[in-house]
């Protein structure tokens, strides 16, 4: 029948030419709908401070909190201007790492002062900017020892890394240092930021009680309303999976009652900030019989720090951190250095070993090892506990079931027909798919076909390809749907799959196992003989649907030619994956169904390690089902997929031993 498969165009695979950000609106909107600060008691809102902070903790890859190793202050060059120095700092965060700052100091200097963090966001050159330098000068001027943290973007998700939990472990030291200083108050400071800068304050106030008063502006909102569905700022504002837990408000109300002043502007996303959220905060103050230590200004203008702005900050940390109330401060007047003139203090100590080396750590620290499985019951234990977690860790807990299915469109052609369809695989969430059926099909076979293009990449020059054509000639009944974020469905929404703490492989597996439930459900198909075949990057959410879902009776996946372990290049991103596995564990959630992974790492299939791919094997053969464990080295590339004659002679040999219908 494959040679007589009809050609195809684009449209007539297409079941609607609705924009995909259209299509999951309802989807976007639900999983950033706002989460007021709605308590009613102190009482209750005390019970759940706790809990937020213990979730920001982990959500920051920062739980358990990495050990506080000696400063080992060292300095790089100081300018001596009037009023006031500039120092070059390095402290020590992680073994042989160091953050950088820039600590700016009254001259002269008698008795403790009251010392200020100052966090930047992502203003061009970092501290260095003249916008950021001025609140450094005018704090120094005013009498304040103020210091500055270079912001950090690293990446590590496999392992917890990412840009906001690495900088709030840099503030948190940073307030060390400033408590260790002795010409520093440890009883007065403070901590402002603005933008990318109020992110980090908002973080450091969830997490640290030694800030008496704090300025964050141009930034405090809901979460959505730093979200697009159609773009994204800096990864740095996307925390794995803190919106599942709480909006930003519960994170900066850890720090109530103490004074808490909000900057906002007319032309950026906190413009609505007076009418909504200043009204909640509020309330919380009010419950804490604490209004006075709540203030709040808003100013005309766009997205900024200005000179009004920082004048308002500068008296609100006189008036908390030195008791002196009355008239705004006006700045003092001052040059700002050139960037280069800063950056002739730069020192780096030599036993700095470069930021990658915090991933390393966290590797030799958190990475799940593998576990010595001795005993069925041990197995069996295992493996609930790993599903259990890795449904956490991609935020999906419901069971699958296709909801409201409809079809759009039938087309028949010699040998089958092919069914435009769609059906809800969650509230708000349609996937389009094809269905195609032999003609005359009855206790079929059946297969879900995931491919990286989705539906439309199973279909080469108009035709289908080998495999499901050669699938289709031989009587199986084939869904091909296109999953979250593919095909029809294509958005680059990986970054908001981060905050919501739904990864793009979780979504692609209950969508798979929505699409396993309605084959399951047609009366054409054998629904003991269902298979699951994902390629590409789609390889891990079929592992992930077949390791929940044991109606999958047999799953074929594309291992990459790697890893999440050395590096998971072409793997779906999951943050925190390696804390609790790997692929070959995922895998080996499928024992002792068959299952058939292809470009596995050569230098991986028998590495004499758990680590790696002997795992799975070793699952099967201590269940007694070796044989229905095949694991293909890594061939012509990663989309080599398996041909069907092959797939098929290896079914049938394994489901020989399936239960009589």
């Amino acid at each position: 029948m494959a040679e007589h498969v009809v050609r195809y165009s684009a449209n007539q695979l297409t079941i609607s030419d609705e924009p995909a950000v259209r299509r999951l609106a309802e989807y976007y909107a639900l999983r950033c709908a706002p989460r007021p600060l709605a308590y009613r008691s102190r009482a209750a809102w005390v019970a759940r401070r706790s809990e937020v902070r213990r979730q920001a903790r982990a959500a920051l890859g920062i739980d358990p909190a990495p050990e506080r190793l000696p400063l080992d202050v060292r300095e790089g060059g100081t300018l001596v201007r009037s009023g006031y120095e500039v120092r070059r700092l390095y402290w020590q965060t992680w073994p042989g790492v160091y953050a950088s700052g820039w600590l700016y100091r009254p001259a002269p200097l008698s008795g403790r002062a009251p010392a200020v963090l100052n966090l930047h966001g992502h203003w061009p050159g970092g501290a260095a900017h003249p916008v950021v330098q001025s609140r450094l000068i005018g704090l120094a001027r005013l009498g304040y020892v103020a210091l500055a943290v270079d912001a950090i973007h690293l990446y590590g998700y496999e392992v917890g890394v990412n840009p906001a939990g690495v900088m709030t472990w840099n503030n948190m030291r940073a307030l060390d240092l400033l408590t260790s200083m002795p010409e520093v108050d440890p009883e007065r400071i403070g901590v402002t930021g603005a933008s990318g800068g109020g992110l980090q304050t908002m973080y450091l106030l969830a997490l640290d009680d030694r800030p008496r008063a704090a300025v964050p502006a141009a930034m405090i909102t809901y979460f959505h309303r730093i979200l697009s569905p159609e773009s994204h700022p800096c990864a740095c504002h996307y925390v794995p999976g803190i919106m599942r837990e709480m909006d930003a408000l519960e994170l900066i109300a850890v720090f109530a009652p103490k004074p808490l002043l909000f900057l906002t502007v007319e032309r950026d996303w906190t413009r609505l900030f007076p009418q909504h959220e200043l009204l909640e905060f509020r309330s919380l103050y009010r419950l804490y019989g604490q209004p006075d230590r709540l203030d709040h200004e808003q100013f005309p203008g766009g997205h900024d720090y200005s000179r009004p702005m920082r004048e308002r900050m500068y008296a609100w940390f006189e008036r908390w951190l030195r008791g002196r109330e009355g008239a705004v401060p006006a700045e003092p007047e001052h040059e700002p250095e050139p960037p280069e003139s800063l950056h002739v203090l730069d020192c780096s100590p030599p036993e700095h070993r470069g930021w990658d080396a915090v991933i390393d750590y966290y590797r030799e620290r958190a990475v799940r090892q593998p576990p010595r499985l001795e005993s069925r019951a041990t197995r069996k234990r295992w493996q609930d506990d790993l599903r259990a977690a890795l449904r956490d860790l991609v935020g999906d807990a419901e069971p699958p079931a296709a909801l409201e299915l409809q079809t759009h469109a039938r087309m028949s052609s010699p040998g089958y027909r092919l069914e435009k369809i769609s059906f809800a695989s969650e509230p708000a969430v349609r996937i389009p798919a094809l269905l195609l059926v032999p003609e005359g099909a009855q206790g079929a076979p059946a297969a879900v076909l995931l491919h990286p293009g989705g539906k439309a990449g199973w279909f080469r020059d108009g035709r289908l390809d080998s495999l499901p054509g050669e699938l289709l000639a031989a009587g199986w009944v084939l869904l091909l749907p296109d999953v979250r974020l593919r095909g029809e469905l294509a958005l680059d929404w990986q970054h908001n799959c981060l905050i919501w703490g739904r990864p793009e492989a979780g979504m692609a597996a209950r969508d798979a196992l929505t699409a396993v439930d309605l084959l399951y459900r047609l009366p054409e198909v054998d629904w003991r003989r269902l298979l699951l075949v994902g390629v590409g990057d789609q390889g891990v959410g079929a592992l992930l649907a077949s390791g929940w879902d044991e109606r999958v009776a047999a799953v074929v996946a594309d291992c990459v030619g790697t890893a999440y372990r050395d590096g998971g290049e072409g793997l779906p991103l999951i943050p925190n994956i390696l804390r609790v596995g790997d692929v070959p564990q995922i895998a080996a959630l499928s024992a002792p169904r068959p299952l058939w992974l292809f470009n596995v790492p050569s230098a991986r299939m028998n590495f004499p390690s758990l680590r790696y791919y002997d795992f799975a094997r070793r699952m099967y053969q201590s269940l007694g089902a070796a044989e229905a464990l095949r694991m293909i080295p890594t061939q012509s590339g990663p989309l080599a997929v398996p041909t069907a004659s092959g797939l098929q002679e290896w079914l049938a040999h394994q489901w020989r031993r399936l239960p009589r219908a």
